[in-house]
């Protein structure tokens, strides 16, 4: 951490003060077992769903070719 020297006036006894603050930097660091868990979780979803549009489509496909060979 860095400290920040800062002045300031004070109007009630017209002087200066030195004051010390403190800079806390806040990093945004990831849980790599919870980033890990929600991208498993959004794999799994997206085979589910590219799945289940290829069972539809299939369906529709064997549905289209049996109108086909009726005609």
């Amino acid at each position: 951490m860095r400290i920040k020297a800062r002045t300031s006036y004070d109007l009630n006894s017209n002087q200066f003060k030195h004051l010390e603050e403190k800079e806390i930097k806040v990093l945004h660091r990831v849980d790599i077992n919870e980033l890990n868990k929600r991208l498993n979780e959004n794999k799994k979803s997206n085979f589910y769903t590219t799945i289940l549009i290829a069972i539809l489509c299939l369906f529709c496909l064997t549905i289209i070719s049996f109108i086909g060979l009726k005609f």
